[in-house]
Formats: structure tokens, sequence, C-alpha cells
């Protein structure tokens, strides 16, 4: 994630056409719901204090609120309390009024289109189209405002790809450049008994420095109405540890397709996404793998966390080690809070079964869980006198996998059924020096335990360098 200034305007000037139109028609769209003779009533009955809307209709908005529990259940008080907030610029609070409403009384056609300016406003494109497409289909619908909200709907309805990309270089230092197991010996169980043997030195870690390249490119195709399509690429590579065997180079991409629901407590944004990767250790491929995810993105308003369920598939082969592929089915739950705009915190939990897809694999099948907790926050830091602070971005992350084997490993190793635990904790300060442009360091520690020593690791790298990047 970048955390800039730039990325709040180009998301608003994304939907100002949607928030224009639907600021024109809130009014009369209002006006209709309130007015409209066949309205249902609200389904239960209400409260002693709730006034009439005589009286809450000549306050002003900000003591509204006095009378939000006394009207719980008054669809019309919470559609006229949400209109009056978004009047006022209190955006998120007027979603949360609009979607009470619709709550309460869903065939509401001005909270309706509150509520979807609302959502427009907030970011939620996506959702708000959704709701448009419904309110159209509604007979009830004035001809002169179905007409407007059609030329609404014109304006959204023109394809055209948003895109970012990205390209960084860095250089600098690791101690562990051909990630070679951190062990000196290793003991194997032959018929006539144990025997331990020492590693070679080639096969020993070997510390140096490296250059790390990185290149991506983000597109989002707009204009689908409701849906949303995107494509994702990136190439990353190590080069400059030729002679320690630490080049190589990953390639990933992703198609994904995005599809807005309005129900209830259950809005939200289903994406369906598929993608690859592939793995070169200095010209052959090492690894790759195809895989497709299902994930519902909830809309909970209000919420400084978002929740994301999934669960998907991923095929993974080995082609210098055929026996190895398998097949990796996962389910993970996502939670992504922000409580404020200059900062974001991501905490992911997921675990699966891997698959073997030779019956000879060592270790057989394989159960993993993982965990990923990802902070990212703009901050300023102190530096010379003369030039006073920084504002950058600082990004902290901590990974952590735990596997385990069903069967042994192999033969050679005894009755030894790998348990293997790795954890990956990193941080990063990055400083825009122009409106493209920023330098700035990475700094990663990595530790693999395991009670089969073959997967003992453990690896520091340092890297600073620069960034270009364009939204």
């Amino acid at each position: 994630m970048q955390i800039s200034q730039s990325g709040k305007w180009v998301r608003v000037v994304q939907c100002l056409p949607l928030v224009v139109g639907l600021s024109l028609l809130a009014p009369a769209a209002f006006a209709q719901g309130v007015n409209q003779p066949n309205a249902a009533p609200p389904s239960k009955t209400l409260l002693p204090l709730c006034p009439s809307a005589d009286q809450w209709s000549k306050v002003p908005a900000e003591q509204l609120a006095v009378w939000a529990d006394a009207c719980d259940e008054n669809a019309f008080f919470h559609a006229y309390l949400g209109a009056q907030l978004l009047a006022v610029g209190q955006t998120e609070a007027a979603a949360v009024a609009l979607e009470k409403a619709l709550l309460v009384n869903p065939d509401l056609p001005g909270a309706q289109l509150d509520f979807a300016q609302a959502l427009a406003q907030i970011g939620l494109k996506g959702s708000a189209r959704a709701i448009l497409n419904d309110v159209l289909q509604r007979p009830d619908i004035q001809p002169a405002l179905k007409n407007q909200l059609s030329k609404v709907q014109l304006v959204q309805a023109q394809p055209s790809w948003q895109w970012q990309a990205l390209a960084q270089t860095a250089y600098g230092h690791e101690s562990n450049l051909n990630s070679a197991t951190y062990t000196d010996t290793l003991t194997l169980y032959l018929s006539n008994g144990p025997v331990t043997l020492g590693l070679s030195d080639n096969a020993k870690p070997v510390s140096g420095d490296a250059f790390k390249t990185s290149v991506s490119l983000n597109g989002t195709l707009h204009g689908m109405g409701s849906q949303e399509l995107s494509v994702n690429a990136a190439l990353n590579s190590k080069s400059g540890a030729a002679n320690v065997g630490g080049n190589n180079r990953t390639a990933e991409g992703a198609l994904k397709y995005s599809l807005p629901v309005v129900a209830g407590n259950a809005s939200g944004v289903w994406q369906l996404a598929l993608g690859g990767t592939q793995f070169w250790m200095a010209s052959q491929t090492a690894y790759s793998d195809q895989g497709v995810q299902l994930k519902f993105n909830w809309d909970t308003l209000g919420a400084a966390c978002k929740w994301a369920p999934s669960m998907g598939s991923i095929d993974q082969k080995f082609p210098q080690a055929p026996s190895l592929n398998g097949t990796y089915a996962f389910a993970r739950m996502d939670w992504v809070c922000s409580t404020s705009k200059n900062q974001e915190t991501h905490l992911a939990l997921g675990s699966g079964q891997d698959k073997a897809q030779d019956a000879s694999r060592p270790g057989g099948n394989r159960t993993r869980a993982d965990l990923l907790l990802r902070h990212e926050q703009l901050v300023q830091m102190p530096v010379m006198p003369l030039i006073g602070n920084l504002s950058g971005q600082l990004t902290a992350w901590l990974r952590h996998a735990n596997s385990k084997d069903k069967l042994p490993y192999s033969e050679l190793l005894g009755d030894l059924k790998s348990n293997t635990k790795r954890t990956d904790f990193g941080f990063g300060y990055w400083v825009p020096v122009s409106k493209m442009w920023s330098a700035g360091l990475n700094i990663e520690t990595t530790s693999q335990r395991s009670n089969n020593t073959l997967f003992n690791l453990k690896n520091s790298a340092f890297y600073a360098g620069i960034r270009w990047a364009q939204d």
C-alpha cells in the first residue's frame, strides 16, 4: 500500500461523475421517498418518545442524534438523518444512518439513492452502482428521475483503464545469499547404525552483496456497471551473487474479477482471482504454481476494521524434483484496520493442507498454518537540524508459518516427521524526494527452525535504494 495524498485525490476524481450526478438527484430522491402515499410503515410499533416527522424535520442535523434510540424502528427518521448528515459532509455517519433506514424498510428509493451517494463518496463505487441499478428496475420511479439516473449510469458506462506502475532498485548485503541450510552436520540412519556426516563448504551459507530489482504494473478496468476487472503483474530479481548461486528471478501475475452485492448486513464485494508464479534459480525453473481464490470483502460501514474471508487452491510444481509436487487447499481470514488516513494495519490468519501428487513424496501430505501482520504509517523522522523532519512511509511486517509432515521424510533420517517453523520480520522506511521518486531502505531477518536439520535456515538482509511510482 502506498499512502499518499495524490492517491486520495485520484480516488475522489474517479468517482466525481457518480457523486455529482447523485448530489443533483438527492433532494428529489428523498422527497420522493418521504412523500410516497403507498410507502410501507415501520414494521414494529414505534417507541413513545419518537416525535412526529413535523418535529424532527425542523431540527438541525447535529440535534437529531438525540432521538436515534427512540426512533430506532422508524425508517423515515434514519433516512432523513442520513440525508441531513450527507448535506453537511458527515459522509460515513450518513452511510450508517441510511443503511439503518434500509434495514428497517428496504423499499425507500430516496434512502437508496442517498445511500449510493454516500458509498460513492467514501470510495465504495461498485456498491453505489449496484444500488443505482436496483433503483432503475423499480416500476414506481418517476420518469423524469429515472431519466436522470440513466444519464448518471451512462457517465459510468464507458469502460476505461486506470494504471499504476512501480519500479525499484536497491543494493545491499545478505548473510545467506545462497539460502543454504544453517547446520554443520547431518545424521543418517543406515543399516549398520547412525552415521554423522559433515556438510561440505559449498553447501554452507555464504554472505555477500547483491542488487535487488522489482517492477510491477497494476491495471483496473472501470465503467462495467457495478463490476470491476483488474490485472497485476510483477517481476523481481536478485543479481550480483553468481559465484554462490544466489541469483534468482520471480514472475507473478493475477487476474481479478469483482462483483459488489448489496443485501443488508451481507453487503460487500465478491472477488474471484486467478494467478500464477514462476521462480528461476540462475537460468533454470525451480518452482511454479497456478491457483484460484474466492474472497468476500465485507463492507462494514462506520467500523475501523474491515474483514474478508477467502478460500482457494494452488497447484505447485517443482520441475527439477517432480516428486515434491503438491496441491495446497486453504482457507484464510483477513482484517484490515485503519484508525486514520495515515495508517493501516493488516492481519491475516490462514490454514490448509498441501496434498502430495506423488505417493512417494518425502513427508507425504503436509498441514500448514500462516500468520501475517503488517503495519504501514506515515511518520515524521527528525534528521539534521538544518533539514528538520522528513515525512516518510514506515512499514513493518511479521510473517510466521508452521508446516507439519504426515509421514517420515526419508528412511535415511529415521522415523522423523518434519515439523518446520519459519518467521520473517522486517521494516522499511521510504522518504519522497519528488512527486514520483522516493529513497529508502529495507531490513529483514529470516529464521527457520525444524526437527529436520536440512530445513534449518537463517538470513539477515539490508538494502538501500530508490523507487519510482506512477498512480
